[in-house]
């Protein structure tokens, strides 16, 4: 009998090491039957590619890991970067997947928001070199990687949607614009750039110095791609801005009327001075419990500067809390108002998120805030209280900072 049972054992074994070798279904067994066959001397570790190791890292098998592992380093060193490669590329999947579980606990994660990415641009005679960020702004953090990309580059038009995720809030990235003459496509390029990137170069149809890239007025958020420009000024020299009359007879209006009233990119300059200057405030307050985040922590000697803006509309959310005295309703609502933050200035141009931390300052005192958390939206310094619960949707937060009123 005993002898019996070791020829069964010897005859599963062979089985394991016949599948391994031959890259047949090597999960047909379980993992100590596999494990049993990595052991012989007859087993090659080109039976485990990619796919088998995420599969092996899915199912939880990582005993059968660390032997492939320890077998690739009695090999020769490109063995062991293979099998090293093959391991975290397999822990990332398996990662992403879990972060998919988190994140399907949230019942907001599903309604991207959509944001209109930071650009750069620079040209030479013949092509034009565009860099998009997937941030709101080219100095703002924004999504490393986005999935699900769509670029389209016409002969008139350049076109992109992708999603990504910052701060654990899914975006949707889309441009969509005229250039100012028309492309070649078919000599147009496009390629992901490190660090959440995208660089494309787009061929003119005819060589030409082009007054600016877009066929209308330009985001706020397109700015010139500095080290591109440099490299080819001296080439771009040789031609001369292209202007037809329409729009040289649009230039000069818009000189004559600029005497008469401020433009609109004057108020977004006036916006870009407020945010800078409140930056600067808002540094010297002190540390709060959504320091690291995009929430502002306002104190008592930021307050005046920051909330009464009169040169500009801006939207203010605050919310009034005290880290003494904590409480389950705060500490729930902090993981929404550091989302809110990041939603909020997407959704309503101006708008900003801030939180002030009463244990540390007197403007609670001030305001008569004596019930934890309070919000209140401000516009020009006259605030709006919020009325309803705490357990309402980001969207219903949004939807608050766009009126004056629930």
């Amino acid at each position: 009998m005993a002898r019996f049972w070791c020829i069964s054992i010897a005859v599963q074994l062979i089985i394991s090491v016949v599948c391994l070798t031959a890259e047949v279904d090597i999960f047909a067994a379980g993992e100590d039957d596999a494990f049993l066959a990595l052991q012989t001397t007859g087993f090659s570790l080109s039976a485990i590619d990619s796919s088998v190791m995420d599969e092996l890292v899915h199912r939880g098998w990582h005993k059968m890991v660390q032997a492939v592992v320890e077998r690739s380093r009695a090999g020769d060193e490109a063995e062991v970067q293979r099998v090293a490669f093959q391991v975290r590329h397999a822990v990332q999947v398996e990662k992403n997947r879990l972060d998919d579980l988190i994140r399907a606990l949230d019942r907001n994660y599903e309604h991207a928001v959509v944001v209109k990415p930071a650009m750069q641009w620079a040209q030479n005679s013949t092509h034009v070199f565009l860099a998009v960020k997937f941030a709101q702004r080219w100095n703002a953090p924004g999504a490393l990687e986005v999935r699900n990309e769509t670029i389209d580059i016409s002969e008139c038009c350049f076109n992109l949607t992708a999603f990504g995720e910052h701060s654990m809030i899914r975006r949707k990235y889309f441009l969509s614009f005229g250039l100012y003459h028309s492309l070649v496509p078919a000599s147009s390029v496009w390629h992901f750039a490190a660090a959440g990137r995208l660089t494309a170069t787009l061929q003119k149809n005819r060589p030409a110095n082009w007054p600016r890239l877009m066929s209308g007025e330009g985001p706020k958020n397109l700015g010139i791609w500095r080290d591109m420009k440099d490299k080819w000024s001296a080439e771009l020299m040789q031609h001369r801005p292209e202007t037809t009359h329409r729009e040289a007879g649009e230039a000069s209006q818009k000189v004559a009327k600029s005497k008469k009233k401020r433009s609109r990119s004057d108020d977004e300059d006036d916006l870009d001075e407020v945010l800078d200057r409140e930056l600067d405030i808002i540094g010297d307050c002190e540390k709060s419990s959504y320091k690291g985040t995009s929430v502002a922590e306002l104190c008592d000697a930021a307050w005046e500067d920051i909330v009464k803006t009169p040169e500009v509309r801006r939207v203010w959310l605050i919310q009034f809390y005290n880290s003494d005295v904590g409480g389950e309703t705060t500490t729930k609502f902090m993981p929404v108002w550091r989302r809110l933050a990041d939603v909020f200035p997407s959704s309503v141009p101006g708008g900003r998120v801030g939180a002030v931390d009463c244990a540390h300052h007197k403007l609670c005192a001030t305001f008569g805030v004596t019930k934890f958390p309070h919000v209140r939206r401000y516009v020009d310094g006259v605030g709006t209280p919020w009325s309803r619960g705490f357990e309402e949707s980001i969207e219903a937060f949004v939807a608050f900072g766009e009126r004056d009123e629930l």
